[in-house]
């Protein structure tokens, strides 16, 4: 399998909360950096905590309408990620509220085609806005 079909076959392993499959693709010594929280996740044991804290504050979040730039050794997944804020998002509690927006995840892989790198960029002002934590000015 390419890494550009590893990474398009992410999203459906995160849809279908496949979690065995979804780290199986990550290297032991990955890492994982969400931008916008300045997190860093190291190894696949934290990259899947990771990615069930999403589940944890939405969950019913999905990942949908899933664009994918193949640079072969390097891979773009442009997404929209949506749910209901049913459970606490890090220090903030749940909302009920909706959130849907857009992400771009970038991951580089090794000569074994394993995940030695992912980074996750999307707006966390709008994210908050949308789930009444932010006010927006104006």
């Amino acid at each position: 399998m390419s890494n550009a079909d590893m990474h398009r076959r992410s999203a459906d392993l995160f849809n279908r909360r496949d979690w065995a499959g979804f780290v199986a693709d990550y290297a032991a010594d990955c890492e994982y950096i969400d931008q916008a929280r300045n997190a860093t996740a190291k190894g696949r044991e934290q990259v899947q905590e990771f990615e069930q804290g999403w589940v944890t504050a939405f969950s019913d979040a999905q990942m949908t309408d899933a664009q994918l730039i193949d640079g072969g050794s390097q891979t773009v997944l442009l997404f929209t990620g949506s749910g209901t804020n049913d459970g606490p998002l890090g220090p903030l509690p749940a909302t009920g509220r909706q959130a849907s927006m857009r992400f771009c995840e970038i991951r580089e892989y090794n000569t074994d085609g394993k995940v030695v790198r992912g980074q996750l960029f999307y707006d966390q002002v709008t994210m908050l806005v949308q789930l009444g934590h932010m006010t927006p000015e104006g």
